[in-house]
């Protein structure tokens, strides 16, 4: 597994962590994590893409801010989607790309298509891996999920976390939440993604305030509007035993882009980059190359 580079971007004050990996004179592929994952999770399927890759690739992969090594928000402060999508544009202008190939995952990939659809000229490729978007709600859950975000930051904040007598136990429980990680995989992701405290603990990096239910509903309609301005070819790939697969507005999604191909990839749940990252390097590699990608995953020439 190639070592990457550490870098870090400015946001506003908030320090953005990022992986490098390969030359910033190759073209630019930018990777954008999910919910409670970081840029490290990434790792597997770099080393692939870069296997597979028909040309050399400049690959960045920022930790979201409050997880990973990157900062947290300051006192009475939150996250919301708009802040994810201002980092994610602070990380492209200090990278200094006018362009670039996109790959978001889950949470990322909501960041990712709200990006596209807000800068469609700076996208070359996308591609969206579990990720178009929640599932959509409607305006009259707004009252009581803004009811349920004050009361869940009163009671817990940032309190609502959980401590691990070693990384081994933080590996074990990684694993029982994805049967499909080796015990290898989740080691070293464990090892990442924890920290010790004073009390000699291990805890995982992300902020807790992460658990609490965000105060603004996902709304489909909005949604559309982005996807429906994204210019440029986007993949979409599903894993073929992911509890989100039978989600019934995601078809809807799909049809709002304009140029897009669906594959579904085996022997991976919801995190695909991580279950089967050869399959979907493979399959990204030759999306980013010009072939066509039908919905059983094969490449046609």
């Amino acid at each position: 597994m190639a070592a990457p580079q550490h870098r870090f971007v400015d946001a506003r004050g908030l320090p953005i962590h990022c992986l490098e990996w390969g030359d910033p004179t190759d073209e630019l592929v930018l990777l954008v994590h999910g919910y409670l994952d970081m840029a490290h999770g990434w790792c597997s399927f770099v080393d692939a893409l870069r296997n597979k890759s028909r040309k050399p690739l400049w690959i960045v992969a920022p930790d979201c801010r409050g997880h990973g090594d990157s900062g947290w928000i300051g006192a009475g402060g939150y996250y919301h989607f708009p802040d994810y999508v201002f980092d994610l544009d602070c990380v492209i202008q200090a990278l200094g790309a006018a362009r670039l190939k996109l790959i978001g995952h889950s949470m990322g990939g909501t960041i990712s298509l709200l990006y596209a659809g807000a800068f469609p000229e700076r996208i070359a490729e996308l591609v969206l891996i579990e990720g178009v978007g929640p599932s959509g709600m409607k305006f009259s859950d707004a009252p009581e999920r803004m009811a349920r975000w004050i009361s869940e930051t009163h009671q817990r904040g940032r309190n609502h976390f959980r401590q691990y007598p070693s990384v081994e136990a933080g590996a074990r429980q990684l694993r029982q939440t994805n049967p499909r990680l080796t015990e290898a995989a989740a080691l070293d992701w464990a090892r990442a993604a924890m920290k010790q405290n004073a009390a000699g603990n291990w805890l995982w990096k992300f902020d807790p305030l992460h658990r609490t239910t965000a105060p603004q509903p996902f709304y489909t309609a909005q949604a559309l509007e982005f996807l429906r301005r994204i210019r440029c070819a986007v993949l979409i790939v599903d894993g073929a035993q992911s509890h989100q697969r039978q989600r019934a507005d995601k078809q809807q999604r799909y049809d709002a882009i304009a140029e897009h191909e669906q594959i579904m990839i085996e022997n991976a749940g919801h995190m695909v980059h991580q279950d089967n990252p050869d399959k979907l390097a493979a399959a990204v590699a030759d999306f980013f190359a010009g072939g066509k990608v039908d919905c059983t995953g094969k490449i046609e020439r």
